[in-house]
């Protein structure tokens, strides 16, 4: 069933992508930086100044990743960190930590890699993946009712949705009467393939390496986003999108998984622990008051003052 198929172009996804934005901090850099390349502090305090600043009062600026959401994937490219979202793929979520625990991805590659689309992994094509009893197919966790969670609005308008923004440091979009959620594609974006029906997917994910597949929003499973080694993702052999999809024919042309862990099951002494800026706090913010408002001498003709959602993702630092 799971098979990939050319004609299969759901499952195949269509996704793209543009440079992510994640990036890791030194645990010593507690002052925020809001654009190295272009902004001063001063620049920061004009842009801030230019926009309605909310209540800030009690957010914290940074929160800790939970190790049991921090999902560690091994390439020969190096190590790649994935924050997994129960908040609105609660199910996508656990199938992911119970294969991991199965050991189900060891051993098994990204088979299917297209350049500025997608980094495709997890079942495959080999005969051993046409039957998984073991993993039943998932009901779509496409959106979620917005009561309960904390969305933080974005001020320009989007193309796919009536609103966009941020929750816990994921890119989302809200419905116009506020009452729907939910995660958008953006660079690093964790996905589950499928095939052409809405409740089909099961243990094969995509990572997106591209332009921001908008058009897979609220039709794909999204449940995670790289937070760590997005390079080392960028860096996977690529297939020809003309000749099956993408689909890398030689095994030995793709990039192995070497393992997936869950945090949380390492010793205490190697688990990875990284802060993520809350994007309902003050710090988050001002960056996006300031990348809206590219006044530095850098730019002789000023950009509009506009910015993406996809462009403005969740910061994050490594602390150990």
């Amino acid at each position: 069933m799971m098979a990939l198929k050319p004609v299969m172009m759901i499952r195949a996804l269509v996704l793209g992508i543009s440079a992510w934005g994640v990036m890791a901090c030194s645990p010593a850099a507690d002052d925020v930086e809001i654009d190295t390349y272009a902004f001063g502090p001063d620049e920061a305090e004009q842009a801030m100044a230019e926009v309605e600043i909310p209540d800030f009062t009690g957010i914290p600026d940074w929160r800790l990743a939970d190790p049991e959401d921090l999902l560690l994937i091994e390439t020969r490219r190096g190590m790649v960190t994935v924050e997994l979202s129960d908040e609105f793929a609660p199910n996508h979520a656990a199938r992911m930590r119970q294969a991991v625990r199965d050991g189900f991805f060891d051993g098994r590659d990204f088979y299917r890699v297209i350049d500025g689309f997608v980094a495709q992994g997890g079942r495959g094509e080999e005969a051993d993946s046409v039957d998984l009893p073991q993993y039943p197919v998932l009901a779509g966790e496409f959106r979620r009712p917005t009561a309960g969670i904390s969305f933080t609005a974005m001020i320009d308008a989007d193309l796919y949705a009536p609103v966009v923004g941020h929750v816990n440091g994921f890119p989302a979009a809200q419905s116009e009467d506020g009452a729907q959620t939910w995660l958008i594609h953006c660079p690093g974006t964790v996905a589950m393939a499928r095939d052409n029906g809405p409740d089909t997917g099961d243990v094969e994910f995509y990572i997106v390496i591209g332009q921001g597949p908008r058009h897979l929003d609220r039709i794909m499973s999204v449940f995670g986003r790289v937070i760590d080694g997005m390079e080392h993702v960028q860096a996977l052999n690529r297939g020809d999108p003309m000749v099956n999809s993408g689909v890398i024919a030689d095994p030995a042309l793709r990039d192995p998984i070497l393992s997936m862990r869950i945090v949380a099951d390492l010793p205490e002494a190697q688990r990875p622990a990284y802060e993520i800026m809350r994007t309902d706090g003050e710090a988050f913010h001002a960056a996006k008051a300031a990348r809206r408002n590219r006044s530095a001498a850098f730019f002789f003709e000023t950009p509009p003052a506009v910015i993406e959602t996809c462009h403005m993702p969740g910061r994050v630092r490594r602390v150990n």
